[in-house]
This record gives structure tokens, C-alpha cells and sequence, in this order.
């Protein structure tokens, strides 16, 4: 139940950013959600503690506050319906008018409640893009002058008030003043947190191939840089495959895209079951995938040993048939697709992560031309991994 429950604010919370395409917008959208929530909440916290009271005045204020509780109901829905716009003016303006309404109908100042009006001042620079200046100073000038007016010249509270033991308007003055400083330290941390988290999406994305779930070229290129500059310090060894595939455009000629993309998912899938967690896949584009070998070993030829390996195995078991959903008598077609890769091993500095991609590529390229479904090192004429005895593939 509980769950359900906060999935659910979770969901009303994000209304209207479907769509929008502004992280910022997308951020003062979300802002006001969440403050039209935190008012609702805030009256509806007050109205129990006013009813407790039994006070006469501080149930005035209960009744005063029932229409805006519907006005806030709407922030939300103009937000979900894309009126962003509308929606941050109406709560701002709503959120100003049903403090005023309480003080000048009941409270006045005597409780401190015009402290509210600090929050909603500045409020507006969280609401309102800045480029919406205008907005933003005059509701600043708006309840600036408000909680001017009521500090300095004051409202005279309802007589029923002045009842009140000392105790009881001492702890109104302090939740009032608490919670709105509670409230604006809670919307900005809100805000940085958002903030956060989307500069940390759009840098998953940035470097993430959306298709198949691996990383992709510009991510590639970072991390061999980054492991290039650690072999250079550990004397640690590792290599680079380049791998494309030998029979992927007939599939896509026959059977279209959607097929051609499953198959690439799954290929993508089969190279990380063959890696380590340390070793990176990424697609290099189209149907060209690059892997990325790490802590080899300090011997040369161990470290050569061991890619081989690795990159034996992938070419096994890239070589198994896939079955792709498609157009055909069961729904599915059985499709063979072999891959050839080219391998440069690295250690420290001697070359860029440029040169070291054109070496694997141009040893996939040989690979290629001797027949395709064969692993080869860069410069290298020959190479015991070939398995002539599997067909090859146009």
C-alpha cells in the first residue's frame, strides 16, 4: 500500500514533463508539483492543529482555506495538460492569497504567520525560468511588501485569538516560521538533487548506444584512453578487437530494420557473456562492435595468449545460429551469422587510442579478406584461431 502509494506521487509529481524537452523547464515543472503538494499538505497540517485548538478564530481560518485547496488541485492538472505556464502563476499567486486571506480574516499578525511571505518571495527564482525576470521581481515586490506591511504596520487578529495561552501561540509562531524556512531549504535542495541526477542521466546517454545497451564510440575512446594511461604506469598489457559482421546486411535486406536490430541486441548480449567484468563492449556503429581487454598480464606473450582466448571465444559463439522474431511460416527465422576481428594488443604510451583503433580495424580487415569468421592480429599473415572448416558468409 505504501509502495503504491509513493510510486504514485512519484508519477503525479513529473506530470507535464513528458515532452519537454528543457531540463530546465523540465526542473520548474517538477518544482511546482512538488510545491503544490507541499501546500496541501502544510494546510492540511494546520487545519488539524487549529481544530485541536477549538478556537473560534483558528477555525475561521480552516473555512477561509477550503477554496484554495481546489485551486492547488489545479496547478497540478494545468501541468498535466501542458499549461505549465498558468500553472506556475496560479500556485504562486494562490499560495500568496490563501496566507493573506488567513491573516487578514483571522490571524493577523500576532502569530508571525507573514513569515510566509519570505518563502514565496524568493520562491519565484525557483518557479519561473529566469529569463522570466519580469515574473519573477514583481512576485518578489508582491510579498515583500506583504510581509513589509505586516511586520512593520500589522493586522489586528480576531479578538478569539488573544485567548490563546502562551504556550499554545508560541508553538504556532515557531511552526509557522520553522516550516516555512523548512519548506524553502527543502525545494532548493530538491532542485540541486534534480539538477543532479539529470546531468547524470544525459552523461549515461551521452555515452550510451540506445539500441543495444552498450557504450558506445565517444565512451570507447575514453575509457582506452583511460587504460592506456594506466598500462603506461602499471606495465599491465591489454588489447583491442574490432569486430564486424560477416553475413548482418542480407537479414536486414529480408526481413527489414526491426529484425536487424534484434539481431545486433542479441550479438551484443553474447559478446558481454564472454568478457569480463573489467573488459568493455562497446558499438563502434552499425554492425561494428569493439571490445576492450584490460590487466592482460606484464608478458608480451601471455598477454597475446590470452586474447586470443577471449577473442576465439567470441567468435565461436558469435557463430551460433540466432533465431529472430520475423515474418515467416513460425514467426521466426533461423539466421547464421559469423564475425571477423581484428586484434592490437597495447602497453603503455607507445601509441594513441587512435592508432591503436586503425591497427584493429585494419586486422579486421584482414581477417576479412582471407575469408571472413577469423580472428587476426595486427600484421600478422596467419593465425592459428582460423577455423577454415566453418563456412564463410557474404
Amino acid at each position: 500500500m505504501l509502495k503504491s502509494l509513493m510510486q504514485s506521487l512519484n508519477a503525479w509529481s513529473r506530470w507535464g514533463c513528458d515532452g519537454v524537452e528543457s531540463l530546465s523547464i523540465r526542473r520548474k515543472i517538477f518544482h511546482v508539483n512538488v510545491a503544490a503538494f507541499t501546500a496541501i499538505l502544510s494546510m492540511a497540517f494546520f487545519a488539524a492543529l487549529n481544530a485541536l485548538t477549538g478556537n473560534p478564530a483558528l477555525i475561521e481560518t480552516n473555512l477561509v482555506q477550503i477554496p484554495f485547496y481546489f485551486l492547488v488541485l489545479a496547478v497540478l492538472w494545468l501541468n498535466r495538460y501542458g499549461h505549465a505556464g498558468f500553472a506556475r502563476w496560479l500556485l504562486s499567486l494562490t499560495i500568496t492569497a490563501v496566507v493573506a486571506a488567513s491573516i487578514w480574516a483571522a490571524n493577523g499578525s500576532w502569530l508571525d504567520m507573514h513569515f510566509y511571505f519570505v518563502l514565496f518571495a524568493l520562491l519565484g527564482l525557483v518557479f519561473f525560468p529566469l529569463r522570466q525576470w519580469a515574473s519573477i521581481f514583481f512576485l518578489f515586490v508582491l510579498n515583500a511588501s506583504l510581509f513589509v506591511y505586516c511586520g512593520y504596520f500589522g493586522v489586528e487578529p480576531d479578538p478569539a485569538l488573544l485567548s490563546l495561552d502562551a504556550t499554545t501561540a508560541t508553538m504556532f509562531r515557531a511552526a509557522y516560521v520553522s516550516t516555512s524556512l523548512f519548506t524553502l531549504l527543502f525545494i532548493t535542495w530538491l532542485g540541486e538533487y534534480v539538477a543532479n541526477r539529470n546531468e547524470r542521466e544525459l552523461e549515461k546517454l551521452s555515452g550510451m548506444d540506445m539500441l543495444t545497451q552498450l557504450p558506445n564510440r565517444r565512451r570507447l575512446e575514453q575509457r582506452l584512453a583511460e587504460k592506456i594511461a594506466v598500462s603506461k604506469r602499471t606495465g599491465q598489457r591489454g588489447a583491442v578487437m574490432f569486430l564486424d559482421l560477416d553475413n548482418f546486411k542480407p537479414l536486414n535486406d529480408a526481413y527489414g530494420h526491426a529484425a536487424g536490430d534484434m539481431l545486433l541486441q542479441e550479438v551484443a548480449r553474447r559478446i558481454r557473456g564472454c568478457i569480463r567484468e573489467i573488459d568493455m563492449v562497446a558499438r563502434f556503429g552499425g554492425d561494428e562492435f569493439v571490445i576492450l581487454l584490460s590487466e592482460l598480464g606484464t608478458d608480451k606473450e601471455d598477454a597475446k595468449w590470452r586474447a586470443g582466448q577471449v577473442a576465439e571465444k567470441i567468435r565461436v559463439t558469435l557463430a551460433e545460429p540466432y533465431r529472430i522474431a520475423a515474418q515467416g511460416p513460425t514467426g521466426h527465422v533461423e539466421h547464421r551469422c559469423t564475425a571477423s576481428i581484428g586484434v592490437e594488443m597495447f602497453a603503455g604510451g607507445a601509441m594513441s587510442e587512435v592508432d591503436i583503433l586503425k591497427r584493429a580495424d585494419a586486422a579486421m580487415y584482414e581477417a576479412k579478406e582471407h575469408g571472413r569468421n577469423a580472428v587476426r592480429f595486427h600484421e600478422e599473415k596467419q593465425h592459428a584461431w582460423d577455423n577454415p572448416q566453418l563456412p564463410s558468409n557474404a
